[in-house]
């Protein structure tokens, strides 16, 4: 088959989309399937670092500049889509270049399958549309709606994802629960986080880890009022916080405010080779984000053995089995500490046990992708008939 994933956000932005269509991508061309990206860029171009992915010209979107945003009119679209004879769109958009991905469906009458991944009702601070929150969020979802209804196939990356989705909007057309496998070559227990540790001074320490973009949205506050209670017990005690975004100034502040600048370490950025050591390096990953479909980091830090202490909200318990891999805290600091410092007095190996959604390897990723795919395929054949 040949496949165009159609996204709103690329490379070099990392985020779990991004790191989705990645490890989607790798899972289908392993099984001889040719997969093409369209997505935003400066210009309408093909990528110089990749024949198969297509640019479209875009602008920065200003509330979130890592972000751009294919505003600009173009056939370029559907002339490409043709060109490349494509079996298939798998739309992982919901901005400028999802909506084209809908309308190609349309007028090429090729099978669209959606991929939900953001919770964009819950970050519609950052929306350029000066209304009312509970006006924009009934907008919001008229418009999902509408893409749910539309798609032939709808993928969710996790049950309690989709279970919301359903509620949402009950007659979709076919649904589906697939996480993105790991990629189990760079994140597995062999990773040895030592050097990381050297390279911070930290090597008797006991190191907490967070992973992702700084957003307010991922409830890091939470995090940093739990390092007190953590350091009355463990004063050798660390928290690396790795990644960048909006907030990161606010929670810098917020660090200095509370007098943790020598307990806490804001990273930046760590390229990707890296990144497996940080897990590696860590005695625990803490994550507390009330927006996400899945939560890919706390798969990369399961896959290297490292026991994640997570907020029992949403899709978390989902990935934490309690007292297994992991641990869950109720929504508050002290807990959050309580539930840490469990983990740091604790000698038991953990599990790296994921639910028997989340795919083991790349073939049985790949081959879930082509029964979704058929089964879009099939619907889009019985529409027009």
């Amino acid at each position: 088959m040949k496949i165009a994933m159609v996204t709103d956000t690329w490379l070099p932005t990392k985020d779990g989309v991004v790191n989705s269509i990645i490890q989607f991508r790798k899972c289908l061309e392993e099984l001889g399937h040719q997969v093409y990206i369209f997505a935003p860029g400066q210009k309408n171009k093909v990528s110089e670092e990749d024949n198969n992915v297509f640019l479209f010209k875009s602008k920065i979107f200003k509330p979130y500049p890592d972000y751009r945003m294919a505003i600009y009119p173009t056939g370029r679209t559907q002339k490409l889509l043709s060109e490349k004879n494509i079996d298939v769109i798998h739309n992982h958009g919901m901005g400028f270049m999802g909506i084209r991905a809908m309308i190609a469906s349309k007028f090429l009458e090729l099978p669209c399958v959606f991929n939900f991944h953001t919770w964009v009702t819950d970050a519609l601070q950052y929306s350029p549309l000066n209304l009312p929150d509970n006006l924009l969020k009934r907008l919001t979802w008229i418009y999902l709606r509408y893409l749910l209804k539309k798609s032939h196939a709808v993928i969710a990356p996790s049950e309690q994802t989709m279970m919301e989705l359903k509620e949402k909007c009950p007659n979709m057309h076919h649904s589906a629960v697939l996480p993105p496998t790991i990629d189990r070559t760079r994140y597995n227990k062999d990773v040895d986080g030592q050097s990381i540790r050297k390279r911070w001074g930290v090597e008797d320490e006991s190191l907490l880890l967070h992973v992702g973009r700084i957003s307010k949205e991922k409830n890091l506050e939470l995090i940093i009022n739990s390092l007190p209670y953590i350091k009355k017990e463990r004063p050798d005690v660390r928290l690396f916080i790795v990644g960048d975004g909006p907030a990161k100034p606010y929670f810098e502040s917020l660090v200095s405010k509370k007098g943790l600048d020598d307990v806490i370490t804001f990273t930046g950025f760590v390229p990707e080779k890296e990144l497996p050591k940080y897990y590696g390096a860590a005695d625990a990953f803490l994550f507390a984000s009330t927006f996400e479909t899945l939560g890919l980091v706390m798969l990369e830090a399961l896959a290297t053995g490292t026991p994640v202490v997570g907020l029992d909200h949403g899709v978390i318990p989902e990935i934490i089995n309690h007292g297994d891999n992991g641990l869950l805290f109720k929504d508050s600091p002290k807990d959050c500490a309580e539930k840490t410092l469990k983990i740091l007095r604790s000698e038991k190996k953990i599990s790296d046990n994921f639910n028997e959604n989340i795919p083991q390897d790349n073939l049985e990723c790949g081959k879930k992708l082509e029964e979704i795919y058929e089964t879009a395929r099939e619907i889009k054949r019985k529409r027009i008939n």
